[in-house]
């Protein structure tokens, strides 16, 4: 399974891969398993979890979510980075935390992703964000 979808990955046709089944049958170790295998690869720009039981690490939350794959895509391309830093620069965004969760994540993603899509599509392999546990948020 894990082979399949690396393979799916790499075809620049396919943009998504969504894991779905009942509950137990193995698709967070799938997803584990797969970003770890693009980690060491160096194409997996950000990964999230949710976990509804691991409430004190805030995984059973999306009031994080924005922030925290903002903050790995940062820390994985300087391209990011920057483009992220030019938006929050804007004097409009100086409290963005406190911004609903759907503004957040264009301010601190899409915004700045946009910018990156013809630097980002010229790279010789693709930039993965792996997230499990959607059901759950």
């Amino acid at each position: 399974m894990r082979k399949s979808l690396l393979r799916h990955l790499k075809n620049p046709e396919n943009r998504f891969v969504w894991l779905r089944g009942s509950p137990g049958t193995g698709k967070t170790a799938i997803s584990l398993s797969v970003a770890s295998t693009l980690e060491k690869c160096g194409t997996l720009a950000a990964s999230y979890f949710w976990d509804k039981n691991q409430g004190e690490m805030g995984l059973d939350s999306i009031e994080q979510f924005p922030s925290t794959l903002a903050h790995q895509l940062a820390s994985f391309s300087e391209d990011f980075k920057l483009s992220l830093v030019r938006h929050l620069q804007k004097p409009t965004l100086a409290s963005v935390q406190n911004f609903p969760l759907e503004k957040q994540m264009k301010m601190l993603m899409i915004e700045p992703m946009h910018e990156l899509k013809d630097i980002w599509s010229l790279g010789k392999d693709r930039v993965v964000i792996v997230l499990d546990g959607l059901d759950e948020c």
